[in-house]
């Protein structure tokens, strides 16, 4: 891979990286805000807020998953072994191109 294809990957995967960190800086300000059950009057509400609350976790959760992802990729980038597979052989420009976090 030539050096400029792989700042191109790396200004992509810099991009989504700012872009999941956003997200989860905000989903950490919404359960920060919705966390405290005070203002809750009545069960339904509270069900609510706990239904919220869980899907808001779940979707941390996955976007923190992308985050390492992300991290992993451009640290592969920094050492020389982004775009190859464990067993050595190359990764496909169309497949990279498609899902720059594409592994074998």
């Amino acid at each position: 891979m030539t050096q400029e294809q792989l700042e191109h990957f790396k200004k992509i995967l810099q991009e989504r990286l700012d872009r999941v960190q956003k997200e989860i800086d905000a989903l950490l300000n919404e359960l920060e805000e919705v966390g405290t059950f005070e203002n809750i009057d009545d069960i339904e509400d509270l069900a609510q807020l706990e239904t919220i609350n869980d899907t808001d976790k779940a979707l941390l959760q996955k976007l923190n998953e992308e985050k390492k992802q992300i991290l992993s990729a451009l640290r592969k980038i920094e050492n020389g072994t982004y775009g190859q597979c464990s067993d050595g052989s190359t990764i496909p420009l169309e497949k990279l191109e498609a899902d720059p976090l594409y592994e074998c």
